[in-house]
């Protein structure tokens, strides 16, 4: 899909690439791949949403088979694209549900909240999507983590997506590469697991609309830490890597000053990938918490998908979430 859509670029600027630079607009990707792969998605959910779509044949999830060549539909396609292919790109975010990524909170939760001190907390993801990854205790059932000390499961999101309708949840699929058939199980397989939860506990997951920047405001308004019995952990994944520098220092800043009332209470986990990167390949879990009323951080580990390396310093990542 890509490689069609270069070549037609390199011949000129077709009429439906005009409409797609005016759906993006008033938007601005950090990340090389951000725009690349909400295109994938807007055009994968077309494909999902109408068994007549000329994408079908060459989308795997769809029926098709990845191994056609998709000129001829992609071509069929632009020839009269429908408008929701370009109100999604013009407001839609490409979300993602990764088994194995969304545990990566798990393991500081448990270490600083649970291991000497059993102390509840609150569970805050910043672009939280469905809130799949708020479950992730839930459906990993991991031996020894208490999900019983989360007190509640808050996903903050600037179009936060039902699950349970049947609209929003085609937008969660292609969000997954559209020949990544494990994928879709996986997320299907989690999406059950949540709306089955949800059905006997309407309060399971909490989601509300607010875009990342204003998370660190909406958290000192809305989540108290005046009581001392609960703590705080608040986890953003895919994130901080497409904010610039500017906005970085603010976004940390502000969640700076929102953690410091917490004091040993609170933390704020990141797996994000290494900023700076022209193409970056390096997955890092990095925490930052308060100690005696001063900030600190740490990398607990990081993952460079390129090189197929993993650093962790088990120890370290312990001593840096130890609490008296």
């Amino acid at each position: 899909m890509l490689r069609w859509t270069s070549d037609q670029l390199k011949r000129g600027e077709p009429p439906w690439w005009k409409k797609i630079a005016a759906s993006w607009e008033k938007r601005r990707f950090v990340a090389w791949s951000e725009a690349w792969s909400l295109y994938v998605a807007a055009l994968h959910y077309e494909a999902l949403s109408d068994a007549e779509s000329p994408l079908v044949p060459y989308f795997p999830s769809c029926g098709g088979t990845a191994e056609a060549e998709p000129a001829t539909g992609l071509a069929r396609f632009f020839a009269a694209p429908p408008d929701s292919f370009y109100d999604n790109l013009r407001r839609r975010h490409r979300r993602t549900y990764v088994a194995a990524r969304s545990l990566l909170w798990m393991s500081p939760a448990l270490l600083f909240f649970q291991r000497k001190r059993r102390l509840p907390y609150y569970l805050v993801e910043v672009n939280a999507g469905a809130g799949l990854d708020l479950a992730a205790d839930v459906l990993s059932k991991t031996k020894g983590f208490d999900s019983g000390l989360i007190a509640a499961r808050i996903g903050l999101d600037p179009e936060p997506l039902d699950a349970s309708d049947l609209i929003q949840r085609r937008w969660l699929t292609a969000g997954v590469w559209p020949d990544h058939l494990p994928g879709i199980a996986e997320l299907d397989a989690a999406v059950e697991v949540v709306k089955a939860r949800c059905a006997v506990e309407s309060s399971f997951l909490q989601l509300a609309p607010c875009p990342p920047e204003k998370s660190p405001a909406f958290l000192a308004k809305n989540v108290p830490s005046d009581d001392a019995d609960v703590g705080l952990l608040v986890f953003n994944m895919a994130t901080t890597s497409r904010m610039d520098d500017a906005e970085y220092a603010a976004y940390a800043a502000a969640m700076a000053a929102t953690l410091k009332p917490w004091g040993d209470r609170g933390l704020w986990v990141e797996a994000e990938h290494v900023r700076g990167e022209s193409f970056p390949t390096t997955l890092q879990l990095r925490a930052h918490r308060f100690v005696a009323g001063s900030p600190r951080s740490a990398v607990l580990a990081s993952v460079d998908f390129d090189a197929r390396t993993h650093v962790h310093d088990d120890a370290a990542a312990q001593a840096f979430l130890s609490v008296a």
